[in-house]
């Protein structure tokens, strides 16, 4: 690591809702906690909450509390899961719950598991030759989030936001150039929502 941001502070804002997704330490968990009580759906990435450095300035993550309460959804991968929970897959998803957030949305590569409720929904990206990723996780979180707020359906949101990691994986494109068209996700979205699987816990 060679330098970080500064500080985002927060300013109130009427959008809808609100997605956290803090690369490193630059939004600390007082914004985190103004951000929830003024927005009624917030979507955390909580990747810049639990990197560190070591001596060598190698980044690690690190175990790490945080207040989940009025957390609408988080999106973690397995190694972000175990850093805030201790555990791993269901047992990780269902700890995460209990602190707070409502939908857990589990990325494991092309594996993505939802938990909303007593249901796992569980979701498999097809195999794409994968380029450059960078981003990926922004648009799937984005497109998660405007889904919801617009069609209140958490399993559409997840099938649209996995349809447009399809997508922008199958651009082949770096960085800006990977967002999709909307046609494309829409016809992800509408393969993946007739081949979700769930079972109840």
């Amino acid at each position: 690591m060679k330098t970080k941001c500064d500080e985002i502070e927060y300013e109130k804002s009427d959008a809808d809702g609100c997605i956290v997704s803090p690369v490193f330490d630059e939004i600390s968990e007082e914004t985190l906690d103004k951000i929830k009580e003024n927005s009624e759906f917030t979507l955390l990435d909580p990747q810049g909450f639990l990197r560190r450095v070591d001596e060598k300035n190698k980044i690690f993550l690190e175990r790490t509390s945080l207040d989940l309460s009025r957390i609408s959804a988080i999106k973690v991968d397995p190694e972000e899961a175990f850093s805030l929970t201790g555990l791993t897959e269901t047992s990780a998803m269902l700890a995460l719950q209990k602190k707070g957030a409502k939908y857990i949305l589990y990325t494991n590569k092309r594996e993505i598991t939802l938990l909303a409720r007593d249901r796992l929904y569980y979701l498999t990206i097809p195999n794409i030759e994968v380029g450059d990723t960078t981003g990926v996780g922004d648009i799937f979180c984005a497109t998660f989030a405007c889904t919801f707020l617009k069609e209140k359906d958490v399993l559409w949101a997840i099938c649209f936001a996995v349809g447009a990691a399809q997508a922008a994986l199958e651009t082949k494109e770096t960085g800006l150039s990977k967002v999709p068209y909307q046609g494309d996700i829409e016809k992800n979205a509408a393969y993946m929502y007739n081949q979700v699987k769930f079972k109840h816990i």
